[in-house]
């Protein structure tokens, strides 16, 4: 089993994912760059890229594959400025010259400029590019792509992820422990929004609000069914991809602690784990921007204490059976199966759920009417 694991820049990372079961790679990047990326990485990572390039190192000496990230879904058209298209090219060649075995990317150009100029990289696909089809699969691989990493949302679309293995040669990774709603309206925007926050050239100097995170959280909460819908994969079920030709499983979350990060690698290269499920999955607890700390229920840039729950891995055997004959895409309006699951397995606070989902739609209604913006007794509001 072939097992990509994020991380943090923890060295303490190492070690222990060197010795699982599965064969792990690790994938990252530092927390701003040119091309950017499309997901939340570790709070508080400052790091210079001679750092990078011993991380990397030691990565390799335990035997590590080393896959970096350049996944935003846009350069904002730095691609094409002859002096920012020679700065992308520079920083290609520094990641190149840290022996770096693979990228992912999510715009299709890059794939076509790795392979022409890089040819030693593998050039993966990222979930971010929503490779949902068959049609899109191949073009991808036409471009050069050596690995796909499939939309999270075809996870339990087992039709569809059959007649995409059958379509192309290149590897295909499902994505493992995203806690994402299933069809999230908000996904595109974020990913975006993360991107452009990453980027070096950014105007706002890395500053965004959380809007996404927010909404996604609110739903999530507000219909618990929802938690269950989530295209996540039990480590108990992970023969199921293999038998369909899967070659490599991912998890998410370089945003979340060492020990967090260890426990789902762990679980997933074992194939089993028993407890709370939740405790496995990317769970991004929702920040907000600088500024705004006078605001209700907000200390620190978090809103409150994200509610916790207990998902009964145990009770969810033959949990995932059901999606085998399922078309989630257009049955699920009359569909009662996640919330009958959710039910059965799923156990939480509900006061403590609903004093945070209040706090939620408070600071939301912020946003919305735009009182963020105000500035106050003369006080001069910045970003940061």
């Amino acid at each position: 089993m072939k097992l990509l694991v994020p991380t943090n820049w923890d060295p303490d990372l190492i070690l222990p994912l060197s010795r699982l079961e599965a064969e792990v790679q690790i994938y990252g990047v530092l927390p701003t760059s040119m091309i950017g990326s499309g997901g939340r990485g570790a709070e508080n990572v400052h790091m210079a890229e001679n750092q990078a390039e011993e991380y990397i190192e030691r990565a390799h000496s335990a035997g590590l594959k080393f896959d970096y990230i350049l996944n935003a879904p846009s350069m904002v058209n730095m691609e094409w400025d002859e002096n920012t298209h020679r700065e992308l090219l520079e920083q290609i060649r520094w990641i190149t010259s840290m022996g770096v075995d693979s990228v992912t990317v999510s715009i299709p150009y890059l794939i076509e400029l790795i392979k022409r100029q890089f040819p030693q990289l593998d050039v993966r696909v990222s979930t971010i590019a929503h490779v949902s089809s068959v049609a899109r699969a191949k073009l991808f691989e036409s471009l050069g792509a050596d690995s796909i990493t499939l939309d999270i949302n075809v996870n339990r679309d087992f039709t569809l992820l059959k007649a995409i293995r059958s379509a192309v040669n290149c590897g295909l990774t499902v994505l493992l422990n995203n806690l994402c709603l299933y069809q999230c309206p908000y996904e595109y925007y974020h990913h975006d929004t993360l991107g452009h926050a990453s980027q070096s050239y950014n105007p706002l100097n890395g500053y965004y609000e959380d809007y996404c995170v927010l909404r996604c959280t609110l739903d999530r909460l507000w219909d618990i069914s929802q938690a269950i819908k989530c295209r996540w994969v039990r480590p108990e079920d992970i023969h199921v991809y293999e038998e369909i030709g899967i070659d490599m499983f991912k998890t998410s979350g370089r945003s979340m602690p060492t020990e967090r990060i260890l426990n789902a690698a762990t679980a997933y290269s074992s194939r089993r784990y028993q407890g709370n499920l939740y405790d496995i999955l990317n769970v991004i607890t929702p920040k907000v921007g600088f500024g705004n700390s006078d605001l209700p229920g907000v200390q620190n840039n978090v809103i409150g204490s994200l509610p916790r729950l207990y998902i009964d891995n145990q009770a969810l055997e033959g949990f995932i059976d059901f999606f085998k004959k399922q078309d989630c895409l257009s049955g699920c309006s009359h569909c009662d199966y996640c919330q009958r699951i959710a039910n059965k397995v799923i156990q939480f606070d509900r006061e403590e759920v609903d004093e945070y989902v209040a706090m939620l739609n408070a600071y939301l209604y912020n946003l919305a009417s735009s009182r963020m913006f105000k500035v106050k007794a003369g006080v001069r509001r910045h970003l940061h």
